[in-house]
């Protein structure tokens, strides 16, 4: 038992509606052993349906010592990020329990819950000071999610994209999920074929090698394994994406290896290095037999943003994700983030370039950070196109191609 002096750990379950989290969350109160949890549970609905559910549970293991906390008609990662810190300080001063399970809405990110977890209040403290974060956890529904990806890659254009209420796509949701977690559960295994959990596994690897992967049934997973896991390193969490790990690599044959096991059967496939007891498995075909692959497009010419645009609205075989920094003609002066999952594009812009700045005189080379300074090249300076592709038997000739014709050209010049 913890006493309140000393910090909680926190996990996070993050996940889309029916995917599977509140099974998981119910198995973690059945099988937790002889630790004690507390529980927050997060709907955006003014009616919390997963608090419900796990009420019955709590009622059914007749675990009155375990204290929940309901946060509805709002979202963690956005407007009711002050409830949820005042609600996990509660459950850190008063519940005396050994750990703190947190579920999020279903339309939750969670890099954005992280953002309010580690938002200092005016005193400056934080969440995590309290409650250091164990593991990140997204619950996947893999029969969801493949369809998805059939639909998306499907020439019938009849199959509408499937949106929770006209807000943000599924299929992106569930890709930006996947990205930030230590473990990833391919939940409704019973529900899919043999060949298609092979092609999630693959998949989930392009997206985030790092993370612990598991085709699961109902949400089945070790769970003392889990909540002891400190799989959470908040450099290597946050910089997992697939997308993330290209940039960070000085050309396109300096990449890990994607490792993966090929035995579906098995539900343990990845393993972070701070699990305790994995074993890490070794390299496989995956990439050769799905064609998965990732290539980074670089280049010192601006796009035309009509072009962009139009060459972005066409349908990519095998595309799976794509992100990095654009540099557009027509607001040369911005660093734009181009971001496509799926068949959900987005181009946004984050402010000026460094060039633009020390053209203006308002910095000096001395104050460049390293990271600008690494990719500075005259006369463009930091501007310039840096764009990871990750795939399967995507074209990539055919997508440089198209991304050289997108590029001012010549004539533009004169």
């Amino acid at each position: 038992m913890k006493s309140n002096s000393e910090p909680v750990p926190l996990t996070l379950l993050s996940g889309f509606l029916g995917s599977g989290k509140t099974t998981l969350l119910n198995r973690m109160l059945s099988e937790c052993g002889d630790q004690k949890l507390a529980l927050l549970v997060n709907d955006v609905g003014e009616i919390n349906v997963d608090a419900s559910l796990v009420k019955t549970q709590l009622k059914e293991l007749d675990d009155s010592a375990t204290q929940m906390v309901e946060l509805s008609n709002g979202c963690i990662c956005c407007s009711i990020q002050g409830d949820l810190a005042e609600a996990v300080q509660e459950l850190v001063e008063n519940s005396g329990a050994d750990h703190i399970v947190i579920e999020a809405s279903g339309v939750a990110e969670p890099t954005q819950v992280l953002q309010a977890l580690y938002a200092p209040d005016l005193f400056g403290k934080k969440v995590t000071d309290i409650a250091p974060i164990n593991a990140l956890v997204s619950v996947i529904d893999g029969a969801l999610f493949i369809k998805e990806w059939k639909r998306i890659h499907s020439s019938d254009t009849s199959k509408e994209m499937i949106r929770p209420d006209d807000d943000q796509p599924v299929f992106e949701l569930m890709v930006e999920q996947i990205e930030c977690a230590d473990y990833v559960l391919l939940n409704k295994k019973d529900l899919i074929t043999e060949e298609e959990g092979v092609q999630l596994i693959s998949i989930v690897a392009g997206l985030n090698a790092r993370a612990q992967t598991m085709l699961v049934t109902q949400s089945e997973t070790d769970i003392s394994a889990l909540l002891n896991s400190q799989a959470f390193k908040m450099e290597d969490t946050i910089g997992a994406p697939r997308w993330m790990q290209e940039l960070e690599h000085k050309s396109d044959s300096e990449v890990p290896s994607f490792a993966p096991q090929e035995d579906v059967t098995n539900q343990s496939v990845m393993k972070p290095s701070s699990f305790e007891g994995a074993e890490v498995a070794g390299d496989s075909d995956f990439a050769t037999k799905y064609g998965l692959n990732t290539f980074i497009y670089r280049s010192r010419i601006p796009f035309k943003a009509p072009k962009l645009s139009a060459l972005l609205e066409k349908q990519h075989a095998g595309l799976l994700r794509v992100k990095g920094f654009a540099w557009i003609a027509e607001r040369a002066e911005q660093v734009a983030l181009l971001s496509i999952a799926g068949d959900v594009n987005r181009c946004d812009f984050l402010g000026d370039w460094w060039a633009t700045r020390f053209e203006k005189g308002q910095v000096k080379k001395d104050q460049f950070p390293e990271e600008v300074l690494k990719t500075w090249e005259e006369p463009f300076g930091d501007r310039r196109q840096e764009i990871v592709f990750i795939g399967i038997g995507m074209d990539e000739a055919a997508i440089r191609t198209a991304l050289d014709d997108c590029q001012l050209q010549s004539e533009d010049f004169a």
